[in-house]
């Protein structure tokens, strides 16, 4: 078994990280205190071909694979998880359905200009009476002459008050069942959806809106593939989604690990170093084993993403521990620096509160265990 990167990977982890230091880090801190995103950075990224590094030549992207993603993904959560998060909803649960299931010309009037930068995207998907039940999903389209009308509201839409177009879910049929349920292509801004800036206490630099769409005219060409019933678009996206969402906040926990340990090299107390005092060594020994964890789950995950073999059951395993594990690694990171944690020279606490987003986001904690233990069997175990 190979378990080393391609030189290819290692190349683009030196591109990613001269960009996150040098051009992401010095925008970090004013867009965590103004709760505004700076949009030049999605042109910069599809100069760079971040954008479109798990998407092939052919498509417009850059031809890499899903292990590219998530080194970008990693490289960007360990400086800005807010930034992350405005690139996951773009780069990802905006444009791959229209990559997957798009006409061509979906493709060539949202996908790739999506791949420049030229257009933001988000993924309207959430709902505020729904959460992570998709199926419960209230948000109505209705057929008529030409198109449908769209009616509903939906909740923690990342990049939504920004974004120059939506990936909308709504119900194209009242059962509860997956065929019900269509994904449709809507233009921003829209008089007929009203976005409302949400104020949060983690992310905080990515923009994040409450949606209310009332008689929202959509025509059949804006109907996702031209057909009803992507139901398992939207799944396989998420499915995708969480190995990227785990790399993320692989990245958050590096990121914390990293300056933990640089202050306990230097934080002097008694006449040495805090890092020679075994409590202080052992916490550290501690997050640093949580995150090499991680990393091997994610970036397995990333693999058999490339090879067609992920199922809804292992993303959900490698977003559980990538997660949990980034919550403990940053609260460590917390108590090593102590009182100075909670100063915003420090990025400790910004790191803390980003990783407890993703309790929650992109599919709680609960959901993923849900997902794991339906399929639990005596073969689930590795040799």
């Amino acid at each position: 078994m190979d378990f080393a990167f391609a030189p290819e990977h290692l190349q683009l982890r030196e591109t990613v990280r001269r960009h996150t230091e040098g051009e992401m880090r010095p925008l970090v801190a004013e867009s965590d205190d103004t709760e505004r995103f700076p949009r030049h950075l999605f042109r910069r990224w599809g100069e760079l071909g971040f954008l479109g590094a798990r998407y092939p030549e052919e498509d417009g992207g850059v031809g890499m694979d899903k292990v590219s993603d998530c080194i970008v993904r990693e490289e960007f959560g360990r400086v800005s998880q807010a930034f992350c998060a405005a690139y996951s909803a773009h780069s990802h649960l905006g444009i791959w359905p229209i990559w997957r299931a798009g006409t061509p010309i979906q493709r060539e009037r949202y996908f790739r200009p999506a791949l420049t930068g030229e257009k933001i995207a988000c993924f309207g998907l959430s709902e505020p009476d729904g959460g992570s039940n998709i199926r419960a999903m209230k948000t109505r389209a209705e057929k008529v002459a030409g198109g449908y009308r769209i009616n509903g509201s939906k909740l923690y839409i990342t990049n939504s008050p920004i974004a120059d177009f939506m990936m909308l879910a709504a119900r194209t049929a009242p059962e509860l069942k997956p065929s019900a349920i269509s994904l449709f292509v809507v233009p921003l801004p829209e008089p007929a959806v009203q976005i409302g800036h949400l104020k949060k206490e983690g992310l905080k630099g990515s923009e994040t809106g409450l949606l209310y769409i009332e008689d929202l005219f959509v025509p059949d060409d804006h109907v996702l593939g031209e057909r009803e019933g992507t139901y398992p678009v939207i799944l396989d996206s998420l499915t995708e989604n969480r190995v990227g969402v785990a790399a993320s906040v692989l990245g958050v926990a590096k990121g914390a690990y990293e300056e933990a340990l640089s202050y306990a090299r230097t934080r002097i107390v008694a006449g040495k170093p805090i890092l020679e005092y075994q409590a202080v060594a052992h916490r550290l020994a501690d997050m640093v084993t949580d995150i090499e964890a991680a990393h091997w789950m994610v970036y397995h995950g990333a693999w058999r993403v490339d090879q067609g073999t992920i199922d809804h059951a292992a993303a959900a395993k490698i977003k559980l521990f990538a997660s949990e594990a980034a919550l403990r690694v940053t609260e460590g990171a917390m108590r090593v620096l102590g009182g100075a944690s909670i100063m915003r020279e420090y990025t400790a606490g910004m790191h803390h509160r980003d990783a407890l987003v993703y309790l929650f986001g992109e599919g709680t904690s609960d959901v993923q265990r849900n997902l794991i233990s339906r399929g639990m069997g005596d073969d689930d175990l590795l040799p």
